[in-house]
């Protein structure tokens, strides 16, 4: 199953769960055509830079931090390139045995029943309206688990195209949108205005 597969998925089990979709400018389907290489040059410049300024300079410091790091580029890249993004909430599927933030749809009508009082267990990034998937903390987080060494931000930061072919494991989408780390409270209201 490809990524935008997944994604339409998502978008049908997320009103299925009874959560809202944000839409910003547009609705997250149908995929808009492909954005232009130069502004996919200009993404990933206008990332590494902001999350500089921001304080984030290595992946240690990216690690664990898909939540605020997301929500933040997602208003960035809005309002610098006019790019439209949804906040996508899944896990990434590296292996059998390596799972990033597994989740499943059981997990999330718990949570949103009985939110927990500790983070939740979801990774967090970015789906561009033409279905491409950026994506800023994942390799971060596995420098760190696997003690693969301090890497710069601008190596932290994974884009790619839908229709991809990955060389190890794939981004699992399972709800699209803010509705959700609003109800399990894992990002302060502020910053998901």
């Amino acid at each position: 199953m490809n990524y935008k597969t997944r994604f339409i998925e998502a978008v049908s089990k997320t009103k299925e769960v009874g959560l809202q979709i944000d839409f910003l400018d547009t609705d997250p389907l149908p995929f808009t055509k492909s954005i232009s290489k130069s502004k996919h040059r200009s993404l990933l410049i206008l990332c590494a830079e902001s999350l500089n300024r921001l304080g984030y300079k290595s992946s240690t410091e990216l690690a664990g931090r898909c939540i605020p790091v997301h929500l933040f580029l997602q208003k960035i890249l809005k309002k610098e390139l006019k790019l439209n993004s949804f906040i996508t909430i899944g896990d990434r599927y590296w292996n059998d045995k390596d799972i990033y933030c597994e989740m499943s749809y059981a997990e999330i009508q718990k949570e949103l029943k009985e939110p927990s009082t500790t983070p939740i267990n979801a990774h967090v990034w970015l789906t561009l309206s033409d279905g491409s998937i950026l994506d800023c903390t994942a390799e971060a987080h596995i420098d760190v688990l696997e003690n693969r060494g301090v890497h710069p931000v601008d190596n932290c930061i994974s884009f790619f195209r839908p229709d991809a072919e990955l060389k190890s494991g794939y981004h699992r989408p399972y709800i699209i949108g803010k509705e959700f780390l609003l109800k399990t409270k894992s990002a302060p209201l502020e910053a998901l205005r």
